[in-house]
């Protein structure tokens, strides 16, 4: 393995232990017992710690030693997305998503409407296909894969590269999610609703209907995660 693929490696491995609760009250061991229990060298560690560190996940203390900082005050996507998979059923972390998606969605689809191509359509509307093929056969990973495609690519036609790169980490949190809450079939009936919806608006170049789709889409997906999983 590369040097630097070791190094991450490393590093995702010591965050799985900090969630598990291996370090006890937040101290971690010293790098030499944390490079025999990692089964790589102390130079490996030293650059996994000093990662986490600027991550904002350890602070380190010299001559003391290495501190875990409170999962509260993380700020870290990717460490905070593996704290949050911890929830067995993903409703915590389902309904945070949403929160997120509100924010930074209906803008996105608005600004998709304006500045959308024919052909990027054409790909909404394919992606609304497959979701209503892989729902008729109960098909939820190739459902889940459809769904998130076609929020990419609303993404993707607002035409910022910024609103794109926010979403990236957190993907596999997204799927996670959303493949927990696709498995309930009214949910997948009253999504592919929704997202007829926001294909209609968009292919129609309004805005303010863009806008409107979404948010209802969102409000829908709210509703359908309380009625349908956390009552449960």
């Amino acid at each position: 393995m590369a040097r630097g693929n070791l190094v991450d490696a490393t590093a995702v491995e010591l965050i799985d232990r900090i969630l598990a609760g291996d370090f006890g009250q937040g101290a971690l061991p010293n790098q030499e017992t944390l490079a025999r229990d990692c089964g790589v060298s102390r130079l490996t560690v030293r650059e996994a710690i000093k990662g986490l560190e600027q991550r904002g996940i350890v602070r380190v203390e010299h001559g003391v030693g290495t501190f875990v900082v409170p999962t509260g005050h993380w700020r870290d996507i990717d460490a905070i997305a593996r704290l949050q998979r911890l929830d067995p059923k993903g409703t915590g972390v389902s309904m945070q998503l949403i929160e997120v998606r509100r924010m930074i969605e209906i803008g996105a689809a608005e600004l998709c409407a304006v500045r959308c191509s024919d052909s990027l359509v054409d790909e909404l509307r394919s992606r609304v296909q497959r979701m209503e093929a892989a729902a008729t056969i109960g098909d939820v990973n190739a459902f889940v894969d459809a769904d998130i495609e076609f929020h990419d690519i609303i993404l993707d036609g607002t035409q910022n590269p910024f609103v794109a790169a926010i979403f990236d980490p957190m993907r596999p949190t997204l799927e996670f999610s959303r493949t927990q809450t696709s498995a309930v079939p009214q949910i997948r009936e009253h999504a592919i609703g929704e997202h007829r919806g926001v294909l209609g608006a968009i292919e129609a170049r309004d805005p303010e209907a863009a806008r409107q789709a979404m948010t209802s889409h969102m409000d829908q997906t709210q509703h359908d995660l309380e009625t349908y999983v956390l009552s449960r």
